[in-house]
């Protein structure tokens, strides 16, 4: 698993250790895996592939995107909004944390060059404001 996931190369995965359903057949199988050996080989997937995002995402940085507000962060001294990309989907990929002064409102969209990486988010400089707000 662990070499053909280094041969892909996916942008994200979403992974989680097999778990017996109680009345399946699965149930009535021998020689279940032990939950300390499911753990360690999701822990050891999911390093390869913390390493593998950040690979990717590091490729983002210079280039230019727009970024959907979902939060702007009045109090934050870092950043001052958090947002996201067409390709970060809500509630199961990372973020854009976005760096400038201004009030953003959610639901704007931000023109952003990307500055950073991390292993599932982005870091932006706000580049301008490019569309309207999708609440008007």
């Amino acid at each position: 698993m662990l070499e053909l996931l280094e041969e892909i190369q996916f942008e994200r995965v979403g992974a989680f250790t097999y778990s017996v359903e109680e009345g399946t057949r699965a149930e009535r199988l021998p020689d279940h895996v032990p939950r300390d050996v499911m753990d360690d080989r999701l822990e050891e997937l999911m390093e390869l592939q913390r390493a593998i995002s950040f690979e990717r995402n590091s490729m983002y940085v210079g280039r230019e995107t727009d970024v959907l507000v979902d939060q702007s962060l009045n109090d934050d001294p870092e950043y001052g909004a958090v947002g996201r990309t067409d390709g970060q989907a809500v509630d199961v990929d990372g973020v854009t944390h976005l760096i400038g002064s201004g009030v953003w409102k959610p639901g704007e969209f931000v023109r952003a060059r990307v500055v950073g990486a991390h292993d599932y988010d982005l870091v932006a400089e706000i580049v301008e404001t490019t569309h309207q707000s999708t609440s008007s």
